[in-house]
């Protein structure tokens, strides 16, 4: 997984949560409070009718009295039921549930202190007001002679939730020490209510989830900018451009320091590099002069030894190998220019096709048992060197001569498409096992141990082609190794193109 998107995943994960963690306890609250409501509202209406001690008279007309505040909608919604202390119904709606009027009344338990009884007239023979707190003192209006209400001590109500059968309703019991009232109200619009709620908050939701997520794909993209200046620039960097380095400018302080650590390796991966070409140009051209002459002393030797003689075989032998080593050491000294970027090519028009007539007519030459096959367009021009583009076609005719199988076949096809030419050479033998598909292009690189010997060669063969071919801006690949056959293309721009 991209670590882009694990941070965007992290992100919402963690929002996500404190998101809908959030609205659950939004949701929760919300509730607690709608309820909340709904008990004060059964408490202000129950508490004004039990203040008092009313006679049993009072309480017959009850129903008419909420229909008369609330109206015949609304008082539809509230059901009331009351009893005295014997547990005598003295008042019970009509549209009362079952459920409601069979509820089980919790034991009396009061709150507050008990209310102080009124004062007896004074000499005037007026009553003293009263309210719960007590006579109140201040001058009033004269009166009659009418002993005041008592007040009733209140119980502690209990509030519960209860489902009947088409409906939910929360119950109140409220009461004082005469009577006991059982007020109901309808759940019916709080689930409404909680209905939108809920349904806005599913809506809500989701859409939230796809900003953080939408923010946290911007924010980790903003983040890794850097990072992917870091990639780009680093996938850049190549034998050839080791002198390229990351711009320090452009990263974020904490990115800063990286960005120092990865350009400190490459000042020294290039030095080394630098070093090791230098070393290798530098031993293959010291090595050619003792070479030559030792190849010179070889043949006059050869030349003045009996022959047939055991030691013209001898000489012989040894002026192979040393021109087998002059063959390496000049294979060395072109992939030293070609790392250093200084290969030098002579660019022109070069026939391919002629090249490649000129290798058939080499193959029948060098193997006669070997069967060639061939598909080569007429004049087919290319920009490239001639001496260098004709040793990379000669070294991939050598391989394919020399690991391909007995009574073989070689097939040459040449085709053009983009401007590019591709010219692809195939040869019988014995697959290239996967693990090595990637290394035959390493140097000094085997892919059968054992004939290293038989076959001649260093190895160094298709590590030069493939980079005489990438000075030419085009490439050499291993292309298959099924169906019996081994396929090397080569890619190089035509002349026109």
């Amino acid at each position: 997984m991209k670590f882009r998107l694990k941070i965007t995943l992290l992100s919402l994960l963690i929002s996500g949560t404190l998101l809908i963690g959030f609205g659950v306890s939004f949701l929760s609250v919300i509730s607690r409070v709608q309820m909340d409501r709904i008990d004060r509202e059964i408490r202000g209406l129950g508490d004004p009718l039990l203040r008092h001690l009313m006679p049993s008279e009072f309480w017959e007309n009850v129903g008419q009295l909420m229909q008369t505040i609330y109206g015949d909608d609304q008082s539809s919604q509230i059901v009331i039921r009351v009893l005295d202390e014997r547990r005598k119904v003295l008042y019970s709606s009509a549209q009362c549930p079952r459920e409601i009027a069979g509820v089980s009344l919790p034991a009396p338990e009061f709150e507050g202190p008990a209310p102080r009884e009124p004062e007896p007239p004074d000499e005037s023979g007026m009553p003293q007001p009263l309210d719960e707190y007590g006579p109140r003192h201040e001058p009033m209006m004269p009166m009659l002679r009418l002993q005041p209400p008592r007040l009733a001590r209140m119980k502690k109500p209990v509030f519960q939730t209860m489902k009947a059968s088409t409906s939910e309703w929360r119950v109140g019991v409220l009461g004082n020490e005469a009577v006991t009232m059982i007020i109901g109200v309808s759940l019916a619009e709080y689930h409404r209510d909680s209905d939108r709620v809920l349904n806005a908050f599913l809506i809500a939701v989701p859409l939230g989830l796809l900003v953080l997520a939408a923010g946290g794909w911007l924010l980790a993209t903003r983040a890794l900018r850097p990072v992917a200046l870091i990639t780009r620039t680093a996938k850049g960097i190549t034998a050839r451009g080791l002198d390229k380095r990351i711009p320090v400018a452009t990263a974020d302080a904490d990115l800063a320091r990286l960005v120092e650590v990865i350009n400190g390796m490459l000042d020294r991966l290039e030095k080394s590099f630098q070093q090791a070409v230098r070393f290798s140009a530098d031993a293959a051209h010291e090595l050619q002069t003792p070479l030559t002459v030792l190849q010179g002393e070889l043949e006059q030797a050869i030349q003045t030894a009996a022959v047939d003689s055991d030691e013209q075989q001898r000489y012989g032998d040894l002026l192979e190998e040393v021109q087998r080593l002059k063959a390496i050491v000049q294979k060395l000294l072109l992939l030293a220019r070609a790392d250093a970027g200084q290969l030098a090519l002579h660019l022109e028009s070069v026939d391919l096709t002629t090249l490649l007539e000129d290798a058939i007519e080499d193959v029948k030459a060098i193997a006669p048992e070997l069967e060639v096959q061939q598909h080569i367009p007429a004049v087919i021009r290319v920009m490239a060197d001639a001496d260098l583009l004709a040793q990379v076609i000669r070294n991939m005719t050598s391989n394919a001569v020399k690991y391909n199988c007995e009574r073989g076949r070689v097939q040459f096809a040449l085709e053009t498409a983009s401007g590019i030419a591709r010219f692809t050479l195939s040869n019988t033998g014995a697959p290239i096992p996967e693990e090595d598909r990637e290394r035959v292009f390493d140097r000094f690189y085997r892919v059968d141990k054992s004939r290293s010997r038989r076959v001649g060669g260093a190895g160094l063969g298709l590590s030069l082609a493939r980079e005489i071919a990438r000075a030419h801006h085009g490439d050499l690949v291993l292309t298959r190794t099924h169906d019996g056959l081994i396929s090397f293309t080569l890619t190089l721009p035509l002349a026109d193109a």
